[in-house]
């Protein structure tokens, strides 16, 4: 039951990534946009900051396609983008994370539930 409501989280969160449309969106900035999607959403419980430059390292890809496609994550409401000191503390880095709706809380809450009841 718990991976059944995991894989309806995040299929939420593909959904809306799908269906936004971007004039002059291609196929393959789809599937980057939720291949980002789906990076963040794990590196999340690692704990450490997700930052364009981590994810570009990770994927390969440019800083500059990162960041093109983390805007549109932003711009669909999937993904946050905050501002923090950089470490050296002489400028500012952002962090991105996934943009929880009132809907997904609850998914994440019955997911919880459901861990509980099967750890009795």
């Amino acid at each position: 039951m718990q991976l059944q409501l995991v894989r309806e989280l995040v299929g939420m969160f593909v959904e809306r990534i799908v269906n936004q449309i971007f004039p002059n969106e291609t196929g393959a900035a789809r599937l980057q946009q939720v291949g980002l999607f789906t990076l963040i959403f794990v590196l999340e419980r690692s704990g450490s900051p997700v930052t364009t430059a981590r994810l570009s390292e990770m994927t390969g890809q440019s800083r500059s396609q990162v960041h093109k496609q983390l805007d549109k994550l932003v711009k669909v409401g999937v993904v946050e983008r905050t501002q923090h000191l950089n470490r050296h503390g002489r400028g500012y880095v952002f962090h991105f994370s996934i943009k929880y709706t009132p809907q997904s809380k609850r998914l994440i809450n019955a997911i919880g539930k459901a861990g509980r009841r099967k750890k009795r």
